[in-house]
Formats: structure tokens, C-alpha cells, sequence
């Protein structure tokens, strides 16, 4: 990358002395190797629901949401604290694990107090169904979600795919 004007190729690409400048221009910057990534350590927990495969859009986003909110509720952790993602394993969209981390450097310990033993994961699993079920958001069908019960700032990307029905429906099956 060129620390002049912002210029950047691919590792191994060939480049002259010169190049163009996204102004068109000629420069003559120097250009160095800089690195995009960055490793943050923390503790992990992944939660895989073998034997259920759901395509329904927007529902392992929904419970991956609901579980972080219910593991927040249950064990007094902030919010902020914790993060998820999903992992489609085989590229199975209909089946991903759910990647749940601590979102603090290093880690504190939260997820990993989840599977410390049965009766913390099903205690979580009833905090979570408790707050779904709580929240009037999307009627009687409950089709939807709000920031009451499954949405955040860091989830907007997904707002209009969450549904704490679908989390409801899966979870008092479950219990």
C-alpha cells in the first residue's frame, strides 16, 4: 500500500516505480506491506442443534440473538459483553452452529459458563423463552422483533430477518 497516496495491489502482484494514483495521476510513493487482520483472543463456545435443520429465513439468526440476550439475562452479564455468529458447517446453511464469544480482549469466562454443566444451559434456555414471550412485538404471531426483545445496534444488518416466534415455537418445543 502507498502510504502517499493510498495506492494498493494484491501480495506477489508486479508493480513498477510508479503508479496511478485514484485521481489518475502519477506518484511515486513508496509501497509497503500492511496487514488487514487482527487476532482477538477470547473465550468461544460453539452450541451445534444436532438433528434439526431449519431453512426458514431469519431463524438461526433469531435464536442466535435470543440466546445471547436469555445468557445475558440469566447469568447477569452485560450485553455488550457477548457476541455471536453463525457457522454452516459443509456449507449447510440449514444447520450452523452457533459461535457464541466473549466480546472483551482475552475473554472473562461468560460463554464458558454456559456449558459448565446442564442445569446453566437450561436455565439460559428458560430465561430466553421468558423474554420472547414477554415481548408483544408482531402481535399475536409475533412475526417480528424490537429492540425490547431481539435487536441491537450490532445486529442491525439482519433487523428485518429476526422473528421471536420463531424463537418461541423452536424453544417450548425444545423445554
Amino acid at each position: 500500500m502507498c502510504s502517499n497516496c493510498g495506492y494498493a495491489v494484491l501480495a506477489g502482484a508486479k508493480v513498477g516505480n510508479t503508479h496511478e494514483t485514484p485521481w489518475r495521476r502519477q506518484c511515486n510513493g513508496t509501497l509497503r506491506r500492511v496487514f488487514l487482520g487482527h487476532e482477538f483472543k477470547t473465550d468461544v463456545v460453539q452450541l451445534r442443534i444436532d438433528g434439526h435443520r431449519d431453512s426458514t429465513p431469519g431463524f438461526w439468526l433469531s435464536l442466535l440473538y435470543a440466546l445471547l440476550e436469555g445468557l445475558s439475562a440469566a447469568l447477569d452479564i452485560e450485553r455488550s459483553d457477548l457476541d455471536g455468529c453463525l457457522y454452516a458447517y459443509a456449507g449447510d446453511p440449514s444447520c450452523p452452529a452457533l459461535v457464541l464469544f466473549d466480546d472483551v480482549p482475552g475473554g472473562a469466562g461468560h460463554v464458558r459458563r454456559l456449558v459448565r454443566d446442564e442445569e446453566t444451559l437450561r436455565r439460559v434456555l428458560l430465561s430466553t423463552l421468558r423474554l420472547m414471550k414477554q415481548c408483544d412485538c408482531g402481535g399475536e404471531e409475533a412475526d417480528t422483533s424490537c429492540y425490547g426483545c431481539l435487536r441491537n445496534y450490532r445486529n442491525q444488518f439482519c433487523h428485518d430477518q429476526l422473528k421471536r416466534g420463531l424463537v418461541i415455537q423452536f424453544l417450548s418445543a425444545l423445554l
